[in-house]
């Protein structure tokens, strides 16, 4: 017992330090000393990318992913199945596969159109919004000669994931929900449709997906910045996708985030504010591309945005570029910064600096900082000379005065001379 828990101890350590992916296959119909040419290909990327690759059934009963509530694994590879049975489903089922993505452990699934998942895999699908079609619907084109469907670039459907693609397809599709954080990453042609293999009609009851409602890789970014990939076959299994699924690219990272007033740059990030003071907000946004930090420039046409809000937003401004800076002290340009500077509005109270980019294929960058606006103090108000309306006001006062002077000046003095001249 003491050396199963040290066991597990180690394995957990060593999760932490090196990285682990765990690959889940059909251990009913596939034998580990003459595994098929697909998982093998699914083994050997993972030893290319991992320090350790644990391989495991659906019906072993180590298969483990959890020690508490710790995740053991960083990715997970889970491959389709002729059998619905999962032996230890205290470890691998629907809230756990929930648990994963909100610990941000990456997860692959892999579909068949010959096969299966077991029901917990589907149902933790359906969860995200991913409806693979059933056991014996694959995606069919007539208008082919050999029914199968042929994929091009135009049927990419995120170009931040996938550049380019020439394949004929025979697999199985599946249909998704109006979840904002699933991804369709490769569509199926506008003439094709999923049908039942027996039937290779369409009708309402042995038809699955029409057109370009049917998808045959689907991703999710989920908040937490990990990723869901859904492949309809093995066959769609590429490099290029593969690297966006387990995240070594499209990764945006916040370096830095600073406001400050314009006239006191040196005291970041203040917690109170005054109405109308003139504010800077600053970020640095860093990349994840061929292993390492570069900075992230936005792309032509779309723009960094915050948001400074109360309940509601009182001013949603585009940030500018500033240029490529340091992340850190004698740093390589790792980063790219970007500013605004706004005035604050004439409303006090509690408001957040903003910052909510999301862009599909890219992890979502989000950030915010509570601040206290207060209003203006007794000896804070302008003066009124300072009032460019109160002029009028002033000088009407100062006419009124001088008036009144001249008018005395003249009673006292000039008036009396004249009645003095009329007695004599």
């Amino acid at each position: 017992m003491i050396f199963q828990r040290l066991i597990l101890l180690l394995s957990l350590v060593w999760a932490v330090i090196g990285g682990t992916s765990l690959i889940i296959y059909d251990s009913e119909s596939i034998d580990l000393d003459h595994p098929t040419p697909e998982l093998l290909k699914i083994v050997r990327y993972s030893e290319s990318k991992f320090n350790q690759t644990v391989v495991r059934g659906y019906t072993d009963d180590d298969l483990k992913i959890f020690i508490g509530e710790e995740s053991i694994v960083d990715k997970i590879f889970i491959l389709p199945t002729t059998s619905k049975k999962i032996l230890n489903k205290k470890e691998l089922n629907k809230v756990n596969l929930v648990k994963l993505l909100e610990k941000n452990v990456d997860i692959v699934v892999v579909g068949d159109h010959e096969k299966n998942y077991p029901e917990d895999i589907k149902d933790f699908l359906n969860e995200v919004g991913i409806y693979p079609s059933p056991k014996g619907y694959k995606l069919v084109d007539h208008f082919n000669s050999d029914d199968k469907v042929k994929l091009t670039k135009q049927n990419i459907g995120c170009s931040r994931i996938l550049s380019s693609i020439d394949k004929v397809y025979d697999g199985q599709s599946a249909i998704i929900d109006n979840n904002e954080n699933l991804i369709p990453i490769v569509k199926a042609s506008s003439t094709s449709f999923s049908t039942n293999d027996n039937v290779n009609s369409i009708d309402n009851d042995n038809t699955w997906g029409i057109g370009e409602q049917s998808f045959v890789v689907v991703g999710l970014q989920s908040l937490s910045g990990s990723r869901l990939t859904w492949f309809g076959s093995y066959d769609l299994i590429d490099e290029e996708i593969l690297s966006w699924s387990l995240g070594f690219r499209n990764i945006l990272k916040l370096q830095f985030v600073q406001h400050h007033k314009e006239s006191e740059p040196s005291k970041l990030d203040g917690t109170l504010y005054r109405v109308s003071d003139q504010v800077i907000y600053t970020i640095g946004v860093s990349e994840l591309a061929d292993n390492e930090w570069k900075p992230y420039e936005v792309e032509e046409g779309d723009a960094l945005q915050l948001s400074f809000k109360m309940l509601d937003p009182y001013q949603r401004l585009n940030l500018q570029p500033l240029g490529k800076v340091s992340s850190t002290e004698d740093g390589p340009l790792d980063t790219f910064a970007y500013f605004v500077n706004f005035t604050i509005p004439d409303q006090h109270g509690m408001f957040t600096f903003e910052l909510d980019h999301k862009r599909s294929g890219l992890s979502y960058l989000s950030d915010k900082k509570v601040v206290a606006v207060r209003h203006l103090a007794n000896d804070e108000f302008k003066r009124s000379w300072e009032i460019t309306n109160a002029w009028y006001y002033i000088a009407s006062a100062m006419f009124v005065v001088v008036g009144w002077l001249i008018f005395v000046v003249n009673f006292i003095y000039v008036s009396r001379d004249d009645s003095q001249r009329k007695n004599i």
